[in-house]
């Protein structure tokens, strides 16, 4: 992760009260308190210099978890999913040339098929491979939690009260 500066604010007059680094590598608070609450508990946080239409945000009182993270792992989720989407085209690929070289040596199961043929045999016979239902699945699953840490930070953000004017600087 690169280093960077966030900005933790008093919820009622916005001014900077303290600064933070962001989470750990791992996603946790390294300022986390023997109770397990974050520092920056029951204030607004932004990065240095974010975007006003997506900072502040307000972190509850009693939060135990960095409030930078989520859409992050939006993006990791997504990359993960477009990973496994890729792998399962892969396989897909696989299968073609596996059905093509079977028809070359005569197999006679595929044989007598046209092209367009052995390539919907190949289809077929990987989205039914366990293999690739996984990959299916696992993609599936990605997205879905992508779409639902997407959904925390925009809920996250609507939950925010309005800066005070004067305390944006």
């Amino acid at each position: 992760m690169t280093e960077r500066i966030v900005e933790i604010r008093d919820p009622a007059t916005g001014q900077v009260t303290d600064i933070c680094h962001g989470p750990a590598p791992d996603g946790d608070c390294p300022g986390r308190g023997r109770d397990g609450v974050v520092p920056c508990a029951g204030m607004l946080v932004q990065p240095h210099g974010g975007d006003p239409r997506l900072w502040p945000v307000a972190v509850p009182p009693g939060c135990r978890g960095c409030r930078l993270t989520w859409n992050e792992q939006a993006a990791a989720c997504t990359r993960r999913a477009e990973s496994c989407r890729d792998q399962w085209q892969e396989g897909l690929e696989q299968e073609i040339y596996l059905v093509r070289v079977l028809a070359a040596r005569k197999d006679p199961r595929f044989r007598h098929m046209s092209t367009r043929q052995l390539r919907i045999t190949a289809f077929w016979r990987w989205r039914l491979s366990a293999q690739a239902q996984g990959l299916r699945h696992s993609e599936q699953k990605q997205r879905d939690w992508a779409r639902m840490y997407l959904a925390l930070a925009e809920q996250q953000r609507a939950a925010t009260p309005a800066m005070p004017a004067g305390g944006a600087h």
